[in-house]
């Protein structure tokens, strides 16, 4: 039992430092984006949240594409959940369409990860832990993994808070 839990622990840790970037320093072109990011999320609050996942998620665009977990973009936004929202049909040639748009397409990821965020707002009423597990791990915010994701946007969000974005 105790081998299991020092497992758990190290596996987090070690996510923690592999999935940041260095926040105090950042190159200009992750400094404008996450301006760009704030910008375009202060309108609903989400200004560092959206900043904190597009961090954890692609590292600010670096990997913009997982082919494992079928998600996209700068906030990792999946395939399927995407086509569900926008109420187009599930087919291949629609997921590479809506795939190259969410990575291509500034606006139209934001927007979807603003969504996606608003969405859980309603559901956990503002319960910002529970909306950041959601976003992960969707109706299983209540997972390890989840929580895991959650303290790591709420670490993020405090760092960048540091500094000024």
């Amino acid at each position: 039992m105790k081998f299991k839990l020092l497992l758990m622990i190290l596996l987090f840790i070690s996510n923690v430092f592999a999935s940041e970037i260095d926040i105090k320093n950042l190159t200009p072109q992750q400094l404008e984006t996450l301006k760009e990011i704030k910008k375009y999320g202060e309108d609903h609050g989400l200004g560092y949240t959206l900043m904190a996942i597009a961090i954890k998620e692609s590292k600010l665009g670096t990997y913009m594409v997982n082919l494992d977990t079928k998600d996209f973009g700068l906030y990792q936004a999946n395939i399927r959940t995407v086509l569900n929202r926008q109420n187009i049909k599930d087919t291949t040639w629609n997921r590479n369409v809506f795939a190259s748009k969410l990575v291509s397409d500034f606006h139209f990821a934001t927007q979807n990860a603003i969504e996606e965020l608003t969405f859980w707002q309603k559901v956990h009423r503002n319960d910002w832990s529970k909306v950041w597990g959601s976003y992960n791990a969707g109706y299983k915010y209540n997972s390890m993994e989840a929580k895991n994701y959650s303290k790591e946007i709420a670490s993020i969000i405090r760092e960048l808070k540091k500094i000024d974005v």
